[in-house]
């Protein structure tokens, strides 16, 4: 019997979304997530780092329909949450060196120590935007939790999402270290090593970067032996937040070092604005893939590209998803280049935004 109700309810869904856009979709069942009735002690070492990426257990099961429109979740809530989240690591490396007194030998920071410290905060940001994400996953609901909840990594996979996360940490941090030109005599400071108009600057990068990761992403979805590439990261219609970062190791060699490497030619920040560039990238990835069910806009680009229909927000993404390999909403940061080339899909629960 439940086998059936199941069937009919993804037959559902899949008319739904064929009726929207008028093109077939497939729709997979769910792979075997054995490990998480697992007790703590019984789990692997991956899949007790994986526990970082388990949402509220409401978020894995089938809701009632909300009847009202998502709500618009605050911006400039979030601008705050992000400034306090990110900017300890930076405080901390500033007030070492003021502390410190210049004749002692450990005033300042070799590049080793730099990496370390950077890649361990790195990864206490990310759980803390997991958590952040898992919050609001429970608070507002999720996207089309409806129709189908979300997805739980697969048993398979667990250990795959756990080196991506940790590949993406030390690639990310020591890159931004390379890339940003590390300079163990010059600490954080704005006017410095951040320029006073950060945002501004952080926020065009950012749409740089969506040019090469839209163009990348595009042919990913059009190309038969580039979606075999990617199709790892599409294995669940319904995602979480760490399953942002799953891909396999040609997907993660182009989108965690080849595409900010470009980006960086194009436009170079400096050691500490790619830091804070870095975060931004994780923070909207998770959010992006949490579903969080409301209007949650870009943190950076939400004013400029608002007017011109070009903002991005958690439900393009999550409709990425649910839309498969036929693709649509291609960009990460922006719809910028979706508008331009003409691959936005209409939301659903947003329309009115």
């Amino acid at each position: 019997m439940s086998t059936t109700i199941a069937k009919t309810e993804t037959t559902e869904f899949v008319n739904e979304i064929e009726a929207i856009y008028e093109q077939p979709v497939t729709y997979k069942l769910r792979a075997s997530s054995t490990w998480v009735t697992k007790p703590n002690k019984e789990r692997t070492i991956f899949e007790s780092l994986a526990t970082i990426d388990l949402a509220d257990k409401k978020n894995y099961t089938v809701q009632p329909k909300n009847p009202n429109p998502p709500p618009i979740h605050s911006i400039w809530l979030e601008r705050f949450w992000f400034f306090y989240t990110v900017s300890p690591p930076l405080i901390i490396h500033a007030l070492w060196y003021y502390i410190v007194p210049e004749n002692n030998y450990f005033h300042t920071w070799h590049p080793l120590f730099a990496f370390l410290f950077y890649s361990v905060a790195f990864f206490l940001i990310i759980t803390r935007i997991a958590d952040h994400c898992h919050y609001y996953m429970k608070y507002y609901g999720t996207f089309d939790e409806h129709n189908r909840p979300r997805d739980y990594v697969p048993d398979k996979l667990v250990t795959r999402l756990v080196m991506s996360v940790l590949i993406y940490i030390l690639a990310r941090t020591g890159g931004g270290l390379l890339l940003g030109g590390y300079d163990r005599n010059s600490p954080p400071s704005l006017g410095h090593t951040i320029s006073w108009f950060f945002p501004i600057k952080i926020g065009v990068w950012l749409i740089v970067l969506d040019f090469f990761f839209y163009s990348y992403h595009r042919m990913t979805h059009t190309i038969p032996f580039l979606w075999k590439i990617h199709s790892l990261h599409h294995c669940t219609k319904h995602p979480t937040v760490l399953q942002s970062i799953l891909a396999g190791d040609i997907q993660e060699l182009i989108e965690i070092f080849l595409i900010p490497l470009a980006t960086s030619f194009v436009l170079p920040l400096t050691v500490h604005e790619f830091w804070i560039a870095q975060c931004v990238l994780i923070y909207m990835e998770a959010g992006g893939h949490s579903g969080i069910r409301a209007y949650w806009p870009h943190i950076i680009l939400y004013e400029v590209l608002q007017p011109f229909g070009m903002e991005i927000c958690i439900e393009d993404h999550d409709l990425h998803h649910r839309y498969g390999k036929s693709g649509m909403n291609y960009g990460k940061q922006t719809r910028v280049f979706d508008r331009i080339f003409g691959t936005i899909s209409e939301r659903i629960e947003c329309l009115q935004k």
